[in-house]
């Protein structure tokens, strides 16, 4: 079955170390991609702005030039921007960028992103920025002007916004005016309250702009402990496939950025041991759908809804 993981940060690892490689320093690396068998990896470009740096651009671009010298050199990497996603043993690599505050409205930036293989964007981390509100904002708000702009020009270009990180109300207007829409990685705010996670109106916009969420494996998100189970995360998924349906489920790990995974899956070689699990429990259709089908489905039907814009002369 296709398998994907909508959400790492290896990249966050090898820049904060330089002397780490993809083949045994991150959780997510070539080895552990071929043993569990994952086709999609997006990997996650992150300026962490809780440092207060002043280099961030700096910092996004030292990162992608770290996923082309490190992770799309290795063997079990694929990078194809813009191709549908199918079968392989290999595992195809997405780009995206996780928080916009070194960017804003800086239209060159944007440009020479886009250029270098961007295919999905966040707004901002947990704080607010320029463009929108993060989810830590106590009074939040929609988006900025910049923000709406921003949001208008991924539309046209056919990036990917990623609801994750945002504010409620920044949220419900990206959900309105943007394109593709998905949350790479989060859970279910009725299951466990956390600011980080995503209510049921939330989750209902995910439904009506045909978007999928893909669940973390971080225990204080699942359960709000340091250690969380199987049958923990599977409430979240009960709870959404019960809201609104099992075809917007994925799974969006955040491995090499959490301290406490769900316990026996602690990186992607042991996502076979999860499966296994899940098999015994749901029917092997919806099991398919989750670990992997509906984020193929998600990215392929963006995929041809941005070529058909091409094709209609869209640049």
């Amino acid at each position: 079955m296709f398998r994907a993981d909508a959400h790492c940060d290896a990249l966050l690892q090898l820049w904060g170390d330089p002397d780490k490689d993809f083949t045994n320093d991150t959780i997510v690396n070539g080895k552990t991609l071929q043993k569990g068998g994952v086709q999609a990896q997006l990997f996650a470009i992150f300026d962490p702005v809780y440092l207060k740096r002043d280099d961030g651009f700096s910092t996004i671009l030292r990162q992608l030039d770290l996923f082309h010298k490190k992770v799309r050199s290795h063997e079990q990497i694929e990078y194809m921007p813009g191709q549908a996603l199918t079968e392989s043993t290999t595992t195809r690599a997405i780009v995206a960028l996780e928080g916009a505050d070194a960017i804003s409205d800086d239209w060159m930036k944007w440009r020479l992103l886009k250029r270098l293989g961007i295919e999905s964007v966040g707004l901002t981390w947990n704080e607010g920025n320029t463009l929108a509100s993060g989810c830590y904002e106590k009074m939040g708000s929609r988006l900025s002007n910049k923000g709406r702009a921003v949001v208008d020009w991924f539309t046209s270009e056919g990036i990917i916004l990623d609801g994750a990180h945002l504010h409620e109300h920044s949220f419900a207007e990206a959900v309105e005016r943007c394109g593709t829409f998905f949350v790479s990685h989060a859970n279910a705010r009725q299951v466990h309250e956390h600011v980080r996670n995503v209510s049921d109106e939330q989750l209902r916009m995910i439904k009506e702009k045909d978007g999928i969420i893909g669940l973390t494996f971080y225990s204080t998100f699942i359960n709000g402990k340091n250690e969380a189970t199987f049958d923990d995360l599977a409430h979240h998924i009960d709870h959404i496939a019960g809201l609104i349906g099992g075809e917007y489920i994925g799974f969006g790990s955040d491995f090499d950025g959490i301290t406490s995974p769900v316990k026996g899956l602690e990186g992607p070689e042991k996502l076979p041991l999860f499966i296994e699990w899940l098999l015994k429990r749901y029917k092997e259709e919806d099991v398919k759908k989750w670990v992997g089908g509906n984020f193929q489905q998600f990215y392929n039907r963006h995929i041809e809804r941005n070529s058909m814009h091409v094709r209609r002369g869209r640049t």
